[in-house]
């Protein structure tokens, strides 16, 4: 996911590794336990979001038209798993995603951003009738043929993973190898901590370093590899600027900007759903506020100070590139109108405007 960092000299590990990008799909849950003392009031989360909005200067409008890349994405999906049901819901979210985070791209690299969205929540839905697909799944893509493959890795790849491995074919195809080989590795990485969250035969200790949520958070790549998604090469265009080395070392220089504020849009507009319509308390804001020692309302004042001060560094960063300063720009300002726009967020029911 993403979700989870604490301050202070140790924690306690308990939290959901995919959580940013599952909380796209869950069914909300109205709360069922007590509440701590330490909470927030609806009408106060709505004065902190509304002047976050007005500072970065947006606010809801209606919902972009998916039904299309929907579609797309959904004769990739539906031959994956059983549940049409979820395959439905994760495929308009897919949509969705790749419609406001990327509005610049063509259509070809939204049905693709799309798909890998789609899939990676089918996978977190699912992941745990696939473990042994999941640990292997390195071994058998570069050992395609099961009698050529180590003893430990003879077995066939299963459609969910064919999709993957032909999702990495079309990364190689739409983007610059320094791009691919980043947005690889992360999706690897995140296999790797979805086996380890998904393996429920061992736990944690109940200590450990205090950057470690922070690592375990990083160590998913989600958030990464949708930063990294903004440097799609365009197929239909080969004479574009592309990615040049000195436009990727620019970018890469405001990667962890982007990184950041990916993490902390979603702290900051998956709150009231999750916490005040829902009774969520193992988030980011929860442990911040905890290991800080200030309250809940405090720390989503910080989200939302900061959130336009990073938009604003980000947009320096790439004043002297009019390319990636629009990419960027529509990155930040799509993610915020995403969580508007979405009626798994339940904005709508606040007061904004």
């Amino acid at each position: 996911m993403l979700l989870n960092s604490i301050v202070g000299s140790i924690l306690t590990v308990n939290f959901p590794i995919t959580k940013w990008l599952r909380s796209w799909i869950e069914p909300w849950h109205a709360p069922t336990s007590t509440s701590p003392s330490n909470e927030i009031t609806k009408t106060e989360y709505e004065a902190i979001l509304r002047d976050m909005l007005k500072t970065m200067g947006t606010g809801f409008s209606p919902q972009r038209p998916c039904a299309h890349l929907a579609s797309q994405i959904s004769t990739h999906i539906s031959p994956v798993t059983h549940n049409q049901d979820l395959a439905r819901k994760v495929c308009k979210v897919g949509a969705l995603v790749a419609l406001y985070f990327y509005p610049t791209h063509g259509p070809a690299v939204q049905a693709l951003i799309g798909t890998y969205t789609a899939f990676y929540l089918i996978l977190d839905d699912e992941g745990e009738s696939m473990l042994a697909q999941i640990s292997q799944f390195r071994a058998l893509l570069m050992n395609p043929s099961p009698s050529s493959a180590p003893a430990a890795i003879q077995m066939t790849m299963t459609a969910p993973f064919k999709l993957l491995a032909w999702i990495f074919t079309e990364i190689d195809r739409v983007f610059a190898p320094p791009v691919a080989n980043r947005l690889v590795a992360g999706v690897l990485s995140s296999l790797s901590s979805l086996e380890i969250e998904l393996d429920r035969s061992t736990a944690f200790s109940g200590v450990a370093s205090p950057l470690f949520a922070k690592y375990f958070r990083n160590m998913n790549g989600s958030s990464e590899a949708y930063v990294y998604f903004l440097l799609a090469e365009n197929p239909e265009d080969p004479q574009g600027d592309g990615v040049t080395g000195s436009r990727l070392k620019r970018f890469l220089q405001g990667v962890p900007e982007l990184w950041n504020v990916t993490d902390e849009i979603n702290d900051l507009m998956s709150f009231y759903k999750e916490s005040i319509g829902g009774d969520e308390r193992d988030t980011f804001v929860y442990h911040q506020a905890r290991g800080a020692g200030v309250s809940i309302a405090e720390v989503l004042r910080g989200l939302a100070r900061e959130i336009p001060r990073r938009s604003g560094l980000i947009e320096r960063i790439f004043e002297d590139d009019e390319q990636l300063l629009e990419m960027a720009r529509g990155f930040s300002l799509g993610q915020i109108e995403f969580y508007l726009a979405s009626e798994r967020y339940r904005l709508a029911e606040l007061r904004l405007e």
